[in-house]
């Protein structure tokens, strides 16, 4: 649970230690400085397309976009109209297209599609660049631009327009409607969102905009690589680590360990007369018991129906009750599922029951167990086979049972 929030918080963390050390860091490398985010940027589209992460890219997109606004137009203080003008538009709308992307069908940066966003970013600068010199000449600009900044700034302190809070309030609320599941992406934003709130709201700080562009890239290039790992090395279904996982794992292990292999008892039984999603249930059910193991174990989906097992350097007796009291589990766990082909039965009256137990049934969940103890010098391939006929023995002296490998 902390995982997926730890780069947003290490990001704000390097800001917040950064931020008194710009002036003295600008004097030595002030052009690197500047033309870092830029560097960053092009590196995270290139990645964003090879691993067809579109929602990474389009947010560097955005990220590099504003920060070359920033530095292109907003070089003057915000008591110049034409900065205020642009620097109330940035504030409102860079929340706004930061939640825009979380919602965009996830296409390639350089697809058609993709390339959808950043023709859409380019109205907008435009928009923000043509109104001002391009109004009626009745319209006095100036005058309401120093009468809104007057009303929306407190003082002399940079604060953010009043409707800038509120996009930023109601874009970070909105990015989190689905983070039970979707963590990773979401929290980048909301922490992306954060640091530009930092940066407007501190937005007189000397390179301010390069290091919250630059923190910002390099909290998108992280959240990328994890994702790309999390597709690479966890099961969807499960949340397990996969097969790839599993042997990634026994490839670093070169002492003793134990090794289970395990297997759902009659698990075609299920799909073919419940169905594929009661088959997907009971799979994800058998991974929360297999991941709540103890002993040091670690569960696997390796494939199909089967998972593994993997204890520290621990010998078969020692492992044997935490194997049992998985199996255990397991097979005492109430599945209950709803019978689509079952009609509520009529009570005397002639209605229709419609009781907790009307159109459901129980089902009985087991698992064989094949452990098998790594030997000096024995390859993977070896200790995995010798489980595997452990679990078939399993399977032929009746199911629900854990045999030792000889």
């Amino acid at each position: 649970m902390i995982r997926p929030a730890l780069f947003p918080l290490l990001s704000l963390l390097l800001c917040w230690l950064a931020l008194p050390h710009l002036n003295t860091w600008a004097d030595d490398y002030g052009i690197l400085i500047l033309a870092a985010p830029f560097i960053l940027a092009a590196l995270c589209l290139l990645l964003a397309q090879v691993f067809s992460q579109g929602r990474i890219g389009q947010m560097a997109v955005l990220t590099i976009a504003s920060y070359s606004l920033i530095q292109w137009q907003m070089q003057s203080t915000l008591d110049d109209p034409e900065t205020w003008w642009l620097y109330f538009w940035l504030t409102l709308l860079f929340p706004l297209n930061t939640l825009f992307v979380r919602f965009l069908p996830d296409r390639r940066p350089l697809s058609p599609e993709g390339m959808l966003f950043p023709a859409l970013l380019l109205l907008q600068a435009g928009l923000l660049l043509w109104l001002p010199q391009h109004m009626p000449a009745q319209i006095p600009t100036q005058r309401i631009s120093e009468w809104v900044l007057t009303f929306l700034r407190q003082g002399d302190d940079p604060l953010l327009p009043l409707p800038a809070m509120f996009s930023f309030a109601i874009a970070a609320i909105l990015l989190c409607v689905r983070l039970p599941r979707e963590r990773d992406i979401p929290l980048a934003f909301v922490g992306l969102l954060i640091l530009h709130g930092l940066m407007f709201w501190q937005f007189d700080q000397s390179y301010m905009s390069a290091l919250t562009a630059t923190l910002s890239l390099l909290l998108l290039l992280a959240t990328l690589l994890i994702t790309n790992h999390q597709l690479a090395f966890i099961d969807e279904l499960t949340s397990l680590p996969g097969r790839r996982a599993l042997m990634n794992d026994l490839k670093h292990r070169h002492g003793h360990y134990l090794l289970v292999m395990a297997d759902i008892d009659h698990f075609k039984q299920f799909n073919d007369t419940h169905g594929h999603d009661t088959g997907d249930h009971v799979l994800r059910l058998v991974a929360s018991q297999l991941a709540k193991t103890r002993g040091g174990c670690r569960a696997y989906r390796y494939g199909g129906e089967e998972f593994t097992l993997v204890f520290p350097s621990m010998d078969a007796i020692d492992c044997r009750p935490f194997i049992e009291a998985t199996r255990e589990r397991i097979a005492a766990y109430p599945l209950v599922i709803r019978d689509k082909q079952q009609r509520p039965a009529n009570n005397r009256n002639g209605k229709k029951q419609r009781g907790r137990n009307s159109g459901q049934k129980a089902l009985r969940v087991t698992m064989s167990f094949g452990v098998a103890r790594r030997q000096k010098g024995e390859t993977i391939e070896a200790v995995m086979k010798r489980a595997d006929k452990a679990l078939y023995k399993a399977k032929q002296n009746g199911r629900n049972r854990t045999e030792d490998a000889v």
